[in-house]
């Protein structure tokens, strides 16, 4: 009998594999995972392994307008020519030009732009018809007499001399009356001293061949 209940017994052996049966299947049944390699981490395994806070996606910058375009081109342009940048402004002052006469057609900040680039360039018939295109339905806009009369200046300094003269005349009473001149507000001190500069020495130029005259006659 006591031989009966030793460990290595048929009896006994074959009461362990029951147990083992019995254990396998409970553990089916209540759905154990078992250990197994694989080389790609299961869907939920990666699922577990996202942040719990993503970061929010980041918003493209908004599209820039053909408009705002040209006023970036504008100042870059007007930097390189104004600092001496000469290569830069020889490839940004063409470009420039041409994306205002793309936009045509213009309002008056754009036509000043677009005058001021011609200036910049050496144009100063194209200049002047540009500016002209505005002081026909502005005829005192400060910005416009100022184009017009540097494209003058050496053309027609009598006519260039009228222009920074009614520009003077004109200062306080055009401030504030347009937006642009907000826009370039830093502007007119320069603008101030070009046009009384300029209408000294076409002051003292008119009288010297006069006096050189009188000095002349016997």
């Amino acid at each position: 009998m006591g031989d009966e209940n030793k460990t290595g017994s048929p009896d006994f052996r074959f009461a362990l594999w029951i147990g083992a049966a019995v254990l396998m299947g409970v553990a089916i049944v209540i759905g154990v995972d078992w250990p197994t390699e694989t080389s790609d981490p299961a869907p939920a395994a990666t699922a577990r392994q996202a942040p719990a806070f993503a970061p929010p996606p980041i918003a493209p910058p908004p599209a820039q307008s053909p408009r705002m375009a040209a006023d970036e081109l504008f100042n870059r342009a007007m930097m390189a020519h104004e600092t001496g940048q000469t290569q830069q402004a020889a490839v940004f002052l063409p470009e420039a030009i041409a994306a205002y006469q793309l936009l045509e057609p213009l309002d008056t900040d754009g036509l000043f732009h677009l005058a001021a680039l011609q200036l910049a360039v050496g144009n100063a018939g194209g200049a002047r018809a540009t500016a002209d295109r505005i002081l026909a339905t502005a005829p005192n806009h400060l910005l416009a007499l100022a184009m017009a009369a540097q494209a003058s200046q050496k053309s027609a300094p009598n006519e260039a001399k009228g222009l920074w003269q009614r520009y003077l005349d004109t200062y306080d009473e055009q401030q504030g009356r347009v937006p642009e001149y907000g826009h370039h507000q830093q502007m007119f001190p320069t603008l101030n001293k070009q046009a009384s500069e300029f209408i000294a020495r076409a002051t003292d130029n008119a009288t010297l061949p006069e006096s050189g005259a009188k000095e002349a006659a016997p």
